[in-house]
């Protein structure tokens, strides 16, 4: 067995059963952890059409995999994952061999622990043992790796448990979930998704999206909330970074803004991509469009005024 792997489970394992209080204190040279989110945090529901997805190329943060997996139930058959969190393959095929397993119902069941199946109840049924005895032969066709990963975790600590310790608890009740992955709006989009995923494995690429150099150029490019996370300066490097791999009439998703939209007033203590001044001064020759939809918490709420927004680059001659 591969040493980096044993590091791998052992860590995860350690997580599991609280012998470490966080997941970033790791060697940088064996792989830095973080908490595997359960589910995106954006509206991907409310982006996703701005994109021309069928049958064209996309690279994208890994997270929770729903990124992925949205862009698959839209057409996309060339896609690649990067995350510096080396537990985002492992996930992602957890979520696709129950996908290809699993009845809807099942799925949410398996998956959702907060707020399911009623507000303000966790779900003791999360990772239920039942549930991965189906889709555990499939993930091993899948990815043996995957499998042992999940397998041995599944073997020493408790099942549920592994879902609340090795998780974000940035997680969204299970109605907002359904809303914001259009896999999951409804039992025909995930039988879809069942019958489109099947053919379709990512590639996926562990390290920091600053420092690697990536040979392939897309058509389209996700970076999710990543500008939230530096300056805007970085930010404006990391874009111009990238432009040398998208495709000509391509679009890079810059940065996805929460309770957002064109008028929102920047307050002190917010992240500086907030500051849309600022953020035109310094990444307004990339800024082709600002898209406004239904927000998270929208989506929360049933309230339209909520929004989320967007900053769009498309790559011209």
């Amino acid at each position: 067995m591969d040493k980096d792997f044993i590091y791998l489970i052992r860590n995860a394992i350690n997580l599991s059963n609280d012998k470490v209080m966080n997941c970033h204190d790791v060697a940088e040279d064996s792989g830095r952890f973080f908490w595997i989110y359960p589910f995106t945090t954006e509206n991907i529901s409310g982006y996703i059409d701005l994109f021309d997805l069928k049958y064209k190329s996309l690279l994208t943060v890994g997270s929770s995999g729903d990124q992925a997996i949205n862009a698959i139930l839209k057409d996309c058959k060339d896609i690649t994952v990067l995350d510096v969190n080396p537990f985002t393959k492992y996930y992602f095929d957890l979520k696709k061999a129950a996908l290809l397993t699993l009845n809807y119902e099942e799925f949410c069941r398996f998956f959702c622990y907060i707020d399911y199946p009623k507000v303000f109840k966790y779900n003791d049924d999360a990772f239920n043992y039942d549930s991965y005895k189906k889709l555990k032969s499939l993930l091993n066709e899948i990815d043996d790796e995957s499998y042992l990963f999940w397998d041995t975790l599944f073997d020493v600590c408790k099942e549920h448990i592994v879902r609340k310790k090795l998780f974000a608890n940035d997680e969204e009740r299970v109605s907002v979930i359904k809303g914001m992955n259009i896999y999951l709006k409804d039992e025909s989009n995930f039988n879809e998704t069942k019958i489109k995923i099947k053919s379709i494995s990512p590639k996926f690429i562990k390290g920091d999206i600053f420092k690697l150099k990536l040979e392939k150029t897309y058509d389209n490019i996700w970076l999710s909330n990543i500008g939230c996370y530096y300056s805007l300066e970085d930010t404006r490097k990391l874009v111009e970074k990238l432009d040398n791999n998208l495709n000509i009439n391509g679009k890079m998703l810059m940065c996805y803004l929460y309770q957002t939209k064109s008028d929102t007033k920047y307050m002190e203590g917010w992240d500086p991509i907030y500051n849309l001044d600022e953020t035109f001064k310094v990444l307004g020759n990339f800024i082709t469009f600002f898209e406004t939809f239904l927000g998270v918490q929208g989506l929360k709420f049933e309230e339209e005024k909520m929004k989320d927004s967007t900053l769009i680059y498309q790559k011209k001659k």
